[in-house]
């Protein structure tokens, strides 16, 4: 077996690997000694006691005594496509976090100590940090549970499972009928099934930059920038199956409001959630996600993408476009969707 290396070789590293566990919280750089050092069992290096995986070849590490407590799981912005783990705070009775404590954890998830005591303080389930792998997030759990802070794994799998879009919606005296689309069959939900109606707003900002290539290989000449922002009310509303259903505001058909409906979409709106939570009183109704929006964007910030393309200017000129759009809906979703996991296990428990 190959060597580890000697202990000017890892003097750098050891500075690299520790700065996240020590300098973020304001402490001194802390160095480790030879003997601290965890080896890889793959390509036989040395790392750091707080590293979760090889900083060399990726192979998990073996757990010490000394890394089971100083070991710190790793924290990437994932990709759109890239599947994640959101550990969530959970509210209990008993006593509450120190500052100390609540420190610690904020230096932990890489969130400032303010931030997390709002979260805390907050007592509702609250997304604190979306880890790339199961095993990270549940090293996230082990952690902030000797902090005191009670915290549970919920995959992106559960959370962003898109509900169907309804553009209209019959409310017949034994159940709510969905249409999803003219071709599809209309979907029927009990009034007495319907378990959570989650109500919030959905905000999109577009952004459009079109450039000029003057020549080939030149940096091009920005001539027209748009802006655009659609700020839209939005219902989730889901059965005790799981399954969900989402009205938007400004693309759903309001003739099931008969005498009720108003001239306005936002009119239309309030006097349909008003007319579902009247038909479906045992249901939940959460109406608090814009509220708590600043919160959950420090593990769940809204999504944005960009693309590219051609735009005509005129017969034989083409001119580069790049469009970046950002939005909240799959924030909204996973909040709805953890809503749903709650409200289905406290209903479990009380049957």
């Amino acid at each position: 077996m190959e060597e580890l290396p000697r202990e000017d070789e890892f003097t750098d590293f050891e500075a690299f690997s520790s700065v996240s566990a020590t300098a973020e919280a304001g402490k001194p750089l802390r160095r480790f000694a030879a003997d601290e050092l965890v080896a890889c069992e793959k390509c036989s290096r040395a790392n750091a006691p707080t590293r979760v995986n090889c900083l060399y070849c990726g192979a998990p590490l073996p757990v010490t005594e000394l890394s089971a407590t100083l070991r710190r799981p790793a924290l990437k912005n994932l990709e759109e496509w890239e599947q994640g783990f959101s550990v969530v705070f959970v509210p209990r009775g008993g006593v509450e976090p120190s500052p100390e404590d609540i420190s610690e954890a904020a230096s932990l998830l890489r969130l400032e100590a303010e931030r997390l005591a709002e979260i805390v303080a907050a007592r509702r389930a609250l997304p604190l940090v979306r880890a790339a792998s199961e095993e990270d997030a549940a090293l996230f759990v082990g952690r902030l549970g000797a902090l005191g802070i009670k915290s549970e794994i919920f995959s992106d799998e559960i959370l962003e499972k898109q509900p169907e879009r309804v553009r209209a919606l019959a409310l017949n005296e034994d159940a709510l009928v969905c249409w999803t689309s003219p071709e599809e069959e209309p979907r029927r939900v009990g009034w007495a099934e319907v378990a959570l109606l989650v109500a919030g707003r959905v905000v999109t900002r577009r952004v459009e930059v079109e450039q000029r290539q003057a020549k080939l290989g030149s940096r091009g000449r920005v001539v027209d920038t748009r802006e655009l922002t659609a700020d839209e009310s939005v219902l989730d509303f889901y059965a005790q199956t799981g399954d969900g259903f989402r009205v938007m505001a400004d693309g759903f058909d309001y003739s099931c409001l008969g005498a009720g409906k108003r001239l306005l979409a936002r009119e239309n709106f309030g006097v349909l959630v008003h007319a579902l939570r009247e038909r479906a009183p045992s249901a939940i109704f959460d109406e608090e996600y814009t509220g708590l929006r600043a919160l959950l964007s420090a593990a769940w910030p809204p999504s944005e993408r960009t693309g590219s393309g051609l735009r005509r200017d005129r017969p034989g000129r083409l001119n580069t476009e790049s469009v970046t759009t950002v939005s909240n809906e799959t924030q909204f979703t996973r909040y709805a969707r953890l809503r749903l996991r709650l409200a289905l296990r406290a209903r479990a428990k009380e049957s």
